[in-house]
């Protein structure tokens, strides 16, 4: 606790000073983008003036060269001849083809096209470079003596030492400097070898001709800086590019010296500040480790452990909100978690009973109401509802009492205009009928909450008093929100029973397209669908197995459609190409139904269908307890029909013919369990009527 209060005590000076140190950092950093970006800059144009100097220096020697009157007596062409030597490394005029060297080695002549001839010809400077193998390129300015550079041509190499000492006066200390050509070649480096960021430089160039950015090399960080001089209006040639660099700890060496220093006063700044603090703190310290321990038992979930400080102070005030916060937290997360337990119920009713059910029993643990009322509106009937209604009592917590009403016009156009809720004294002349069966038991007040889904009124949910409570308003807010979820699980079961039935049409419309390609297997499928759920019924299955059963009933032959209808309705033996085309209906089924994924489960019956217990069936051979318990069903239930109805080829068996071979084919091509189940219903007499429609129920 004391560390967290100095700590708090130091932040804002520990965030000051931070900020601080970061702004000078950042000022620094600026300051020494700016200084390379100058420097690049300073360093650009005292390329451009010395390349101006040269271009004079050299037209004074073309004159002097030429014996122009410009340039008169001997003592004055030594001069000009001298100071150009400082400046060249060569100079050689060029009369025609006819080259005459000045001094030095003889100069090329510069590459000589249109733009360059109308650059000399109007008088202006050309500057062209001569590339050296791995070393720099040459440098070279030409001039034409008469404007006319096809007849007096002047050309000079200028001295690389004399234009980077020129250029070096203008470079501070510690910072890098790098010209690079054209070509992206370096002319001059201040340091070796040339740094590898150079090659960043060329592409940066590619979106901007001024810039700079931060590199490293040899685990170093540098601030870089480019700047390129344009040259092409003065000497018709393309830009030079200046490159400075400078390392980080060179550039930020300053800032470290502060920073040293900062770092000491900030300090001893926080040791002044902890010792006068400390002392202040130390008496709060014991009220603040009783709060902490509290905190850390209610964020545990103990809401009932009660915080006791015994002082009459502030911390007393404290402890007395701290208890009242805890009691008011205990009840709220007592509410949340049987409200979502409530709906968690509500949303995973799979019918509308299931939904009223945990309504009706789990409501009073978060509404303090004396009855709670759902009432559903009658699917088929107007303004008609089905009221189920129950006591706030444990002792009667599962008495749900079933009623009817009507509601009037009026009564449904108040539920419309009043969505959120509405308060109606319980015997009076509105809702009598529907408040009947709580009137009966002692209630006054009752409030009624609309359950609406997309406008329409698919419920009511009622609460009871028998005295009007002074805080409803809470209780209302969360009955709206229960209600807004028993509209939501009303409208899912609706829609689940909606595609049910759209399923279970869609499958038998297949069905009967499937029996329809032959007249002698019309209503096969489903007949043998009813005959296999009433034999399942026999065998106790469950009603999801039941339901399984029923829609792979109906799929079993829909591979038929494969079948040609030569085949069958032939009223002779089948060839062997016959019956191996017939025999693939199973297998062309699976692969019919196989891409829808709610049909998986009726792969197994559809292939399956005419396996034989001992294994000699088709198409895979199964045997036992390989063959699915439901296509073990099913095949009974198809031979059944099939032995019983006629077919093209010939009439339909007696009832006892059928029972016979049914028996004698138990344990080799029949289940005995299946075949036993068939027995019991035939001396029943309940076997010659299972074809009729199964009657389904809910």
């Amino acid at each position: 606790m004391f560390a967290l209060f100095v700590a708090c005590a130091l932040l804002p000076v520990c965030a000051l000073a931070l900020l601080s140190l970061r702004q000078v950092a950042e000022n620094t950093r600026n300051e020494s983008r700016v200084l390379l970006r100058h420097t690049s800059k300073n360093a650009a144009m005292a390329i451009h003036q010395v390349l101006l100097m040269l271009q004079t220096d050299l037209r004074a020697q073309a004159s002097s060269a030429a014996g122009m009157p410009s340039v008169s007596g001997g003592d004055e062409r030594q001069r000009v001849k001298t100071s150009a030597q400082e400046r060249f490394q060569a100079v050689t005029m060029f009369s025609g083809q006819k080259a005459r060297n000045i001094f030095g080695d003889t100069c090329p002549t510069p590459p000589l096209t249109a733009a360059t001839r109308k650059h000399l010809a109007d008088g202006n400077m050309l500057m062209f470079f001569q590339e050296t193998g791995n070393g720099p390129s040459r440098i070279f300015i030409a001039t034409s003596l008469d404007n006319n550079p096809e007849r007096f041509l002047l050309v000079g190499e200028v001295k690389a030492s004399y234009l980077w000492e020129v250029v070096g006066y203008t470079v501070p200390p510690r910072i890098s400097i790098c010209i690079l050509d054209p070509a992206g070649k370096a002319l001059f480096s201040s340091v070796t070898p040339v740094p590898a960021f150079i090659d960043r430089v060329k592409t940066e160039l590619r979106r901007s001709t001024i810039g700079g950015f931060e590199a490293r090399q040899e685990k170093r960080s540098y601030l870089v800086s480019y700047w390129q001089l344009f040259l092409e209006s003065s000497f018709c040639a393309a830009p030079l590019t200046v490159v400075t660099s400078q390392s980080t700890h060179d550039a930020y060496l300053s800032f470290g010296k502060f920073a040293h220093t900062f770092y000491l006063v900030v300090s001893l700044t926080l040791l002044v500040v902890i010792f006068i603090s400390s002392r202040q703190i130390r008496r709060n310290l014991l009220p603040l480790t009783i709060l902490k321990e509290g905190a850390q038992q209610i964020s545990q979930g103990d809401f009932d452990h009660k915080v006791t400080i015994d002082s009459d102070d502030e911390f007393a005030r404290l402890a007395d909100s701290f208890n009242e916060m805890s009691d008011h937290l205990k009840m709220h997360f007592y509410i949340l978690t049987e409200t979502s337990l409530i709906v968690r119920k509500v949303l995973s009713g799979r019918n509308n009973e299931e939904i009223v059910e945990a309504v009706l029993t789990n409501l009073h643990a978060i509404i303090p109401c004396d009855w709670v009322c759902v009432s559903l509106m009658h699917p088929m009937i107007k303004d008609m509802t089905v009221n189920f209604s129950s006591r706030c009592a444990p002792e009667n917590s599962a008495a749900i009492k079933q009623s009817v009403a009507v509601l009037k016009s009026q009564e449904m156009s108040m539920l419309h205009k009043n969505v959120d809720s509405l308060e109606v004294a319980v015997g009076g002349k509105q809702f009598s009928a529907f408040l009947a069966p709580i009137a009966e038991e002692g209630a006054r007040d009752a409030f009624l909450v609309p359950v609406f889904f997309k406008k329409s009124l698919y419920a009511v949910l009622t609460l009871g008093y028998r005295q009007k409570p002074e805080h409803v308003r809470e209780d209302l807010l969360r009955a709206r929100q229960i209600a807004d979820q028993i509209a939501i699980a009303l409208e899912n079961v609706r829609l689940i029973e909606e595609l049910n039935l759209l399923n279970l049409g869609t499958i038998r419309a297949l069905a009967n397209a499937v029996d329809a390609k032959s007249p002698w297997t019309s209503g096969h499928s489903l007949r043998v669908t009813n005959i296999a759920l009433n034999i399942g019924k026999e065998l106790g299955l469950s009603a999801a197995e039941l339901e399984t059963l029923h829609r792979g009933g109906l799929f079993h032959d829909i591979g038929k459609i494969g079948v040609p209808e030569s085949i069958l309705d032939k009223p002779g033996k089948l060839t062997e190409e016959e019956f191996v085309t017939i025999r693939k209906h199973p297998e062309i089924g699976v692969e019919i139904i196989s891409p829808v994924e709610a049909y998986r489960k009726l792969i197994p019956i559809v292939l399956q269908h005419h396996e034989w217990f001992n294994g000699n069936g088709y198409p895979n051979g199964l045997a036992g307890d390989a063959i699915s318990p439901l296509a073990r069903i099913l095949a009974v239930a198809d031979v059944y029909d099939a032995l019983i109805s006629d077919r093209p080829y010939r009439q339909g068996w007696e009832f006892e013919q059928v029972m016979s071979y049914l028996e004698k084919s138990s344990g080799t091509q029949f289940d005995p369990v299946v075949i036993q189940a068939v027995l019991s219903m035939k001396d029943r007499g309940t076997l010659e009527s299972s074809s009729l429609p199964y009657q389904e129920t809910a």
